[in-house]
């Protein structure tokens, strides 16, 4: 036993010093894995974006930070309204007789093309044929009073005549000229171009009719007017509209009006098997509300070109920004000043339960007015900071 205790003596500060290397070399090793995890623990976060960021309390105290979550709404869908296809009204004429008389002929048919100032019909008239009579008359009576009026004039400046009958002379001039003056004016309330007139004066127009003419280009898309018939300035003999430019009336309820905007485009869509399509513009919103529906008339406007539209035509149409929510289809968003772009990818700052933040990578789809679309890459229950966000995105690029 003795001689035990002495060989541990003698031994002693080998054995103390070999556990101790031991318990080195497991200190070192352990410090070591430690180091190796936390280097891949930093790798992984910076891949996958989630770094650690802390910051400071007297930081936050002078710039605040907003906390929000992910809020649901509706998906916006376009509104389908019905409507019908209307006359431009800016392109659009109801035409008749200035004078009362007989149709003596016809020009225009029902769908057919006529330009501005087509003859459409002739109406033999009384009316008509007494105002060329006095108008003639009294041209052919004003020369010769105007050539008396510049003799009486002559006279008067050498006081060969008196001033009584200078004046006489020319109040009978002034008479005669305001005769063919107001009956000059009849001819052009009665429709008569001054090309036409000017055919009078010269005698090569000696026909006793009038000739109704269409005021615009366009398609005659309505005839009342048959030959022999008696008429009177009151009766609409034909309807001319320029079918290449149409209106779309549209109701829409009050709720909604705000959302629609003069100038915004719509898609115009025709009825049947094989429904046509065509664009349109807003021109006009109703400032008028309907006590009864609780709607407003929209009106659009729309070329038609290739004629596919037709004037009382049943349509449907979709105002571009004329939406609603569906209750059937929801999607998650965001506030845009919650959302930031690094180096090609989107991110978000949540909060941490340990009150560090990281950035987390989120997939993002459309936006609408000020929310942005998230797709996948965030829990509906994570707290995401928004105003203020510029701060930990700053920290982040560190």
């Amino acid at each position: 036993m003795e001689q035990y205790l002495e060989k541990i003596k003698k031994y002693k500060w080998h054995i103390v010093a070999a556990v101790i290397a031991v318990f080195a070399g497991l200190f070192f090793a352990k410090k070591k894995s430690i180091a190796a995890n936390a280097e891949v623990e930093h790798s992984e976060n910076k891949k996958s974006g989630t770094k650690k960021l802390v910051i400071s309390e007297e930081v936050l105290k002078k710039h605040p930070l907003e906390f929000l979550q992910v809020k649901e709404r509706g998906l916006q869908e376009e509104i389908v309204l019905p409507g019908k296809v209307s006359y431009d009204l800016e392109k659009f004429a109801q035409v008749g007789s200035n004078v009362t008389g007989r149709i003596s002929k016809v020009y225009a048919k029902e769908g057919g093309v006529v330009h501005k100032g087509s003859p459409l019909a002739s109406v033999s008239s009384v009316e008509f044929s007494n105002v060329k009579s006095d108008y003639l008359k009294a041209k052919a009576k004003l020369d010769a009073v105007k050539i008396q009026a510049e003799r009486a004039k002559d006279l008067f400046d050498r006081k060969i005549i008196s001033a009584k009958e200078f004046e006489m002379a020319n109040m009978e001039y002034r008479t005669v000229k305001t005769e063919v003056d107001t009956n000059y004016n009849k001819f052009l309330l009665f429709g008569l171009s001054k090309s036409e007139i000017k055919a009078i004066d010269n005698s090569t127009d000696n026909s006793q009719d009038l000739t109704i003419r269409s005021p615009i280009s366009g398609t005659i898309t309505d005839r009342k007017a048959i030959q022999g018939d008696y008429i009177t300035p009151n009766d609409n003999l034909f309807e001319v509209t320029d079918l290449s430019n149409l209106w779309i009336l549209l109701d829409v309820y009050e709720k909604d009006l705000y959302s629609v905007k003069i100038g915004a485009e719509a898609l115009v869509y025709t009825l049947g098997k094989k429904p046509e399509m065509v664009k349109a513009k807003v021109a006009y919103v109703g400032d008028v509300i309907d006590p009864i529906k609780h709607t407003a008339e929209i009106r659009l406007e729309v070329k038609n070109t290739d004629y596919k539209l037709k004037p009382g035509q049943t349509v449907s149409a979709e105002v571009m920004g004329l939406v609603s929510s569906s209750k059937s289809k929801k999607m998650m968003f965001l506030p845009s000043e919650a959302i930031h772009t690094i180096e090609g990818k989107t991110f978000v700052f949540v909060a941490d339960v340990d009150g560090t933040f990281m950035a987390k990578e989120v997939e993002v789809g459309e936006t609408i007015d000020d929310d942005v679309e998230i797709k996948s890459g965030l829990l509906t229950n994570e707290q995401v900071v928004g105003k203020g966000s510029f701060l930990l995105k700053s920290e982040y690029l560190k």
